[in-house]
């Protein structure tokens, strides 16, 4: 019986991942079905390279970032480890994202116990913290954004759904629209209560509320707060510096603002969490809409677009360098965690 549900059980992952991996192929498919390859690597090699490089930088430093918040977090439970094992663990997790989507934690958590012996579920229960505490931050963020660019976010769910917007007219009722919505989503919740109450959505509602709770009570408990706060904060830091610092690296983004590359963090992240293989072209098609919103280059499926679309090509080259700190981050991870197996064991 327990052979049985294990082998639906792998089965299901297997096609969740070919459903996720088709998903993104369709998407690249479509995105790049009618670009001109020689004008596309021509393109390519107008890239300034050092801004790319920089951006594998600041990606790396995350990952230090995420291994040394991890520490904190495992501190707090009364477990130690190292902080190579802890780095090269989490990049680990990241390098398996690539391929599984959301089986990083699991690898992660695997990973770093076969080296330190750290039960299992005690390291899933920190990833679960540091999920909420991630989320907050995104929230904020985008919250952040609304402020900052509402027009913006107005245009761009504008653009996802009709792929054209009319700025002016966004820019007399944005006030109006975002309270209307406020409005709206109050009375349903008060006229529909009884109803929703009684739905599992509701009830995630109400885990994911009860999960925040655990999650800063867990911090209030840590001895080193001050360390925690400051390695989250370095990484949502160097997720900005990785898209920001490309702008420079072609010529059509380089006049882009700060708060510009913050709407687009806002937007990859959103992109990233969409359950395709690392982000595969989920990630290049919301950037993509998101940088014809800021007036450089233009959303299209493939029809008549340009074939060196800056729009385009801009996510392409933060996604490219994204999967560069997995890929090296990851390899170098598994050969240090390897090597520690191998020493413990002689």
């Amino acid at each position: 019986m327990k052979e049985s549900k294990r082998g639906k059980n792998i089965t299901l992952v297997i096609l969740k991942y070919i459903a996720s991996l088709s998903f993104a192929g369709l998407i690249i498919y479509f995105l790049f079905r009618n670009q001109d390859p020689a004008a596309l690597i021509e393109k390519i090699s107008e890239v300034e390279i050092r801004w790319v490089f920089l951006s594998i930088i600041c990606g790396g430093w995350a990952y230090i970032n995420r291994g040394m918040r991890w520490i904190v977090l495992i501190d707090a439970l009364g477990y130690k480890s190292s902080k190579l094992n802890s780095i090269s663990s989490v990049s680990v997790g990241y390098f398996t994202n690539l391929f599984i989507p959301r089986a990083g934690e699991i690898t992660r958590c695997t990973a770093l116990n076969r080296v330190e012996k750290i039960p299992v579920d005690k390291l899933f229960g920190t990833i679960l913290v540091e999920r909420v505490i991630d989320l907050v931050f995104l929230i904020s963020l985008f919250l952040l954004t609304l402020i900052l660019k509402l027009d913006l976010i107005l245009r761009f769910f504008t653009e996802l759904g009709s792929q054209s917007s009319d700025s002016t007219t966004l820019g007399s009722t944005k006030y109006y629209v975002l309270i209307s919505i406020l409005i709206f989503f109050v009375l349903a919740y008060y006229l529909l209560k009884k109803w929703i109450v009684k739905t599992s959505f509701y009830e995630k509602i109400i885990e994911f509320i009860d999960g925040l709770k655990e999650g800063f009570k867990s911090i209030k408990k840590m001895k080193r707060k001050s360390s925690f706060w400051f390695h989250t904060f370095s990484i949502w830091i160097m997720y900005f510096l990785m898209t920001y610092v490309c702008f420079f690296a072609i010529e059509e983004t380089s006049h882009l603002t700060i708060s510009d590359g913050l709407f687009l963090l806002v937007l990859g992240g959103i992109g990233m969490v969409i359950p395709t293989p690392g982000g595969i072209g989920s990630y290049h098609a919301i950037v993509m809409i998101g940088l014809s919103v800021l007036g450089v280059g233009k959303v299209y499926l493939g029809e008549d677009g340009d074939p060196a679309n800056p729009a385009l090509l801009f996510p392409t080259i933060v996604h490219a360098a994204q999967t560069l700190v997995a890929i090296i981050m990851g390899s170098v991870g598994m050969i240090l965690l390897f090597i520690n197996k191998k020493e413990q064991k002689s």
